[in-house]
């Protein structure tokens, strides 16, 4: 009953509804454009699995690298001009690649959506803790994951058909317009606290951009907990990394079209981490390592057992991937989401974008280790066995930290975060 009078106030927070619904229309809109670029560069243009590996590269390398100094202006400058900013600019990047004729040029215009996607993360996260108090805020990141989820079902339908329909390009146009509409969404999201930005522009006089990425790393490893579950989270997305970004290279050894079935695989994976976030929105979680290490020996045993698959009929295969998928998704959830909530409930406001970043710059670089990974291993071994050895890793992993709960819960609670930085807003 607690829960559901949270959900009630949260819809009655203006600057959250602005937010939240500026996130659905681009996470909607990022679908549309995912889908497409797979079927352009996997497809179209028949790229190898260490030219599929670089797509990843070039999304999440500049993520890496950028994400701390990102966290740095998030914390520093007005987080909704920086949001604002970064949609403009990845707007103008997504109707590029209509008229991108090789896999360079694909490469660049990743690269620059990926700068600017760092800054948008940091900021929106930052944003997010001004405008929800620490009541509603598991409230907040299970609806933010109902929100990233329900896009996950719905936008790669939507881009199956319009690819199907008037093609790929329809996709790049139609993920531009959900950029332009999540910035004049955004406009209605108030301004950063004056006392916020006080305290920020007096940190700014005693602290070097050095000094400054290392205050992020700082508060990370003095959240005992969230330290220990970064540590963990990062593993596993590094594993599921080597086997994420050669499904289609997999797939693409059936005799049926690989489009469709990623399409729906994608969707009930979405469904899958709908119900999850749902599920945490109305269920008091407490124990993040027991939702997290079966959450990673679920999807272990999902990516393992996709392979086997393979040589069955096309229709059972339309059937099996996509439940396959949907419990994967189930797991995912289970691992996501809860690393999220401790990072916002641990994490003082004024420090939000740099630990954020931080996070961001960590968790990015294991998931490009299981990038190339992924490319080296189906290069050497072949897709199939990248597959088995990613999800028997994740079931190790999962089954560590399940063995491992109560000293990774004995390192000490979250901590308290130091909000009361939220004071008056102006638009």
């Amino acid at each position: 009953m607690e829960t559901i009078q949270t959900e009630k106030s949260l819809l009655k927070n203006k600057p959250y509804l602005y937010l939240i619904s500026s996130q659905v229309v681009s996470s909607l809109g990022d679908w549309l454009d995912m889908i497409a670029l797979m079927a352009l560069v996997a497809l179209k243009w028949e790229a190898s699995p260490i030219e599929m590996a670089g797509i990843g590269l070039c999304l999440l390398g500049p993520m890496a690298v950028a994400s701390p100094i990102a966290g740095i202006f998030a914390d520093k400058y007005d987080r909704k001009k920086l949001m604002i900013l970064a949609d403009i600019i990845r707007c103008i990047v997504v109707v590029g690649f209509v008229f991108a004729t090789a896999l360079w040029q694909v490469y660049m215009l990743l690269i620059i959506k990926s700068l600017f996607a760092a800054l948008f993360l940091p900021a929106k996260n930052g944003k997010l803790k001004e405008i929800v108090p620490e009541s509603q805020m598991q409230a907040a990141m299970a609806i933010s994951g109902v929100v990233d989820n329900g896009s996950k079902i719905v936008g790669p339908l939507i881009s199956g058909l319009v690819v199907s329909l008037v093609g790929i390009h329809w996709s790049f146009y139609i993920d531009a317009f959900t950029f332009i509409l999540s910035g004049i969404l955004l406009i209605g999201v108030p301004k950063t606290t004056h006392q916020l930005t006080n305290i920020v522009k007096e940190n700014e006089e005693k602290q070097s951009i050095l000094q400054e990425l290392k205050e992020g790393l700082r508060v990370v490893r003095n959240i005992p907990f969230l330290f220990a579950g970064l540590l963990v989270f990062s593993l596993a997305l590094l594993v599921i990394q080597i086997a994420d970004t050669q499904i289609m290279v997999l797939l693409r050894q059936i005799d049926a079209d690989p489009t469709s079935i990623v399409g729906y695989a994608v969707a009930a994976n979405g469904i899958g981490m709908l119900l999850m976030s749902i599920i945490l929105s109305k269920k008091k979680i407490h124990s993040m390592a027991i939702y997290i290490g079966t959450g990673t020996v679920i999807v272990g045993v999902c990516f393992a057992s996709i392979v086997w698959f393979l040589t069955l009929s096309t229709s059972l295969m339309m059937i099996l991937i996509p439940t396959v998928f949907f419990l994967a998704g189930l797991g995912a959830a289970a691992i996501f989401i809860p690393f999220q909530i401790s990072a916002q409930l641990g994490t003082p406001v004024q420090y939000t974008g740099r630990v954020f970043g931080t996070i961001s710059s960590i968790t990015t670089i294991a998931a490009l280790i299981g990038m190339v990974s992924g490319g080296v291993l189906a290069e050497i071994f072949g897709v199939n066995m990248a597959f088995i050895l990613s999800g028997s890793l994740l079931v190790i992993v999962g089954i560590g930290v399940l063995l491992k709960r109560t000293r990774l819960e004995s390192r000490g609670k979250i901590a308290e975060s130091k909000r009361g930085i939220q004071g008056e807003t102006s638009a």
